[in-house]
């Protein structure tokens, strides 16, 4: 991307994680992750939950290897009234698997720097 071009150069860090040893496992591509042990990353989540990371595969299996994004603008499909953007704000689990929600309270993680209310999409600086 050249000089001046809106967002810039693209950085990201990827780091190795695994799906959950046991129990039921449906992450998909792109969803919200968080953290449930060392390395160890699931898009089962609560509400307020907070977000480690974006799921660059899928998977069903247990124990599965899994590239999860945790640091970059990461793109989540939100749940509910759209985020805000105003340089303070970022984004929590929702209840629905794999997406984001605005915090109810607080700032929440991140920094939110684009939503796509057509799409659902709020683009977010972890």
């Amino acid at each position: 991307m050249a000089f001046g071009d809106i967002g810039g150069a693209v950085t990201e860090l990827v780091i190795t994680c695994k799906s959950p040893a046991s129990g039921t496992v449906n992450i998909l591509k792109g969803d919200a992750v968080k953290l449930t042990g060392a390395y160890t990353v699931d898009n089962a989540t609560s509400a307020e939950d907070l977000i480690f990371g974006q799921a660059l595969a899928s998977t069903v299996e247990n124990g599965a290897a899994i590239p999860v994004k945790v640091r970059a603008v990461c793109l989540f499909a939100y749940t509910g009234t759209a985020p805000a953007v105003d340089g303070a704000k970022g984004v929590l689990a929702s209840a629905t698997a794999g997406k984001v929600k605005a915090p109810a309270a607080g700032a929440g993680q991140g920094v939110n720097v684009k939503v796509d209310t057509g799409s659902s999409l709020v683009h977010v600086l972890l």
